[in-house]
């Protein structure tokens, strides 16, 4: 058993543990606000965005197809971004599927690495075993470490969550993964990151990047007149191809850095519920030492009481 020595020394430890888990959980608390409001103002303009890209290709293939299925055979002529590589653009008749894992730099975010390396190694394993080569791509040092101690050959982003995280940041991504992409190094691209939902509440995602899909089954539905021809009211200049040809890239840059702004909001509100519980269970340790420390100092006390009372006795007679 501990000596009450002992046991003031270890509450004196676990109290400055204790304060320093509080100033974290508030820091993370105040990074978190900023990430949100990064998702907010993606959110809000890539709305807008796809809205406009929405109109923008109903113009461009009211004329060509009045058919969803039709449409999609006819996408890759738009834009080469919406284009899926045949495999004879391949010199070994292999396709490449890049995968980009989101991860944090540092631990002490719960459980938020391990979610995201679980899912991002089954992706891994399902995309070799359909056949196709992985290029591993990771945004985030743990990341890095963890395909790189499995004997992975990675690309890493060096430094990328150092500093404030802002447009930037997604742009190197996005540009790296394009231009693999439009050369014809890389024949799809997905993403394995984190969708924030709350500070108690993140759903890990896997999704495809490159080529990008549209959703022509809504774009049909919601702007379908009754003789099969789709309304498009706005009127465009330049025209309406050149026009989505330079907002897809614009789109495919806010996707980007909405998904990587997700995961940043997932690993502070993932950092703060870690701290705040490592707070409480440092409080409850305290507390529990603190009573057996006090039940030590009474029996100490009563013993010595005892004694001397033993000894009096002793003296009378």
């Amino acid at each position: 058993m501990p000596s009450i020595k002992d046991l003031r020394s270890r509450i004196s430890s676990v109290k400055n543990t204790q304060q320093i888990t509080k100033a974290m959980k508030m820091v993370a608390a105040s990074k978190l606000r900023r990430a949100q409001d990064a998702i907010a103002g993606a959110r809000s303009y890539s709305g807008k965005l796809e809205e406009i890209s929405d109109e923008l290709l109903g113009t461009l293939l009211k004329s060509k197809a009045n058919t969803a299925s039709k449409a999609q055979a006819i996408l890759p002529e738009l834009h080469e971004l919406l284009a899926e590589k045949a495999m004879d653009e391949f010199s070994d008749n292999k396709k490449t599927v890049g995968l980009l894992v989101v991860s944090a730099d540092r631990g002490l975010c719960g459980g938020y690495n391990s979610t995201v390396f679980k899912g991002a190694w089954k992706e891994y394993n399902e995309l070799l075993e359909s056949g196709v080569d992985v290029k591993v791509f990771t945004a985030g040092r743990k990341g890095a470490d963890f395909f790189s101690k499995r004997g992975v050959e990675i690309h890493n982003f060096e430094n990328f969550w150092s500093g404030s995280f802002n447009i930037e940041k997604a742009d190197v991504a996005t540009k790296l993964l394009s231009d693999q992409f439009l050369s014809g190094e890389l024949s799809e691209v997905k993403i394995v990151y984190t969708e924030f939902k709350s500070v108690l509440t993140q759903h890990l995602k896997t999704k495809r990047l490159l080529p990008m899909s549209l959703d022509l089954e809504e774009l049909y539905s919601e702007k379908a007149s009754e003789d099969g021809s789709m309304k498009i009211p706005y009127m465009t200049e330049p025209n309406a191809a050149e026009l989505f040809a330079s907002i897809l890239p614009v789109l495919l840059r806010m996707e980007m850095y909405s998904h990587l702004a997700d995961s940043l909001a997932s690993e502070f509100g993932s950092k703060m519920t870690a701290m705040d519980n490592a707070t409480r269970n440092a409080g409850d340790m305290i507390s529990s030492m603190t009573l057996q420390a006090n039940r030590l100092r009474q029996a100490a006390i009563t013993t010595e009481l005892m004694e001397i009372i033993g000894g009096a006795e002793a003296l009378k007679g």
